[in-house]
């Protein structure tokens, strides 16, 4: 199972697969909007940094598999992949 597939476990709502996040206790009916540093931008943020050493390992073992003959391709595909994953948390930068 790679990162990609974590990620989106992690996001489809499927309680069943995604045993290691603890339930934030529900403080009323009335307060549904999530507090600021809530426990999702926790889970968003560990899934980005994951999601990035994922793609430093790829890019390195890419880039060891072709003896550095693709690294401008590997690096640009690397790029690619980081601004996706910048994106999980919602926030860029």
């Amino acid at each position: 199972m790679s990162i990609f597939d974590k990620v989106k476990e992690m996001f489809s709502g499927s309680a069943e697969k995604v045993q290691d996040i603890p339930e934030q206790p529900n403080a009323g009916a009335a307060d549904t909007a999530e507090p600021a540093g809530g426990l999702m931008d926790q889970v968003r943020e560990q899934a980005e940094d994951m999601a990035n050493q994922g793609i430093d390992k790829a890019s390195t073992a890419a880039s060891e598999a072709t003896g550095g003959k693709f690294d401008e391709h590997i690096a640009t595909g690397t790029d690619m992949a980081k601004d996706a994953a910048d994106k999980i948390d919602g926030k860029e930068g």
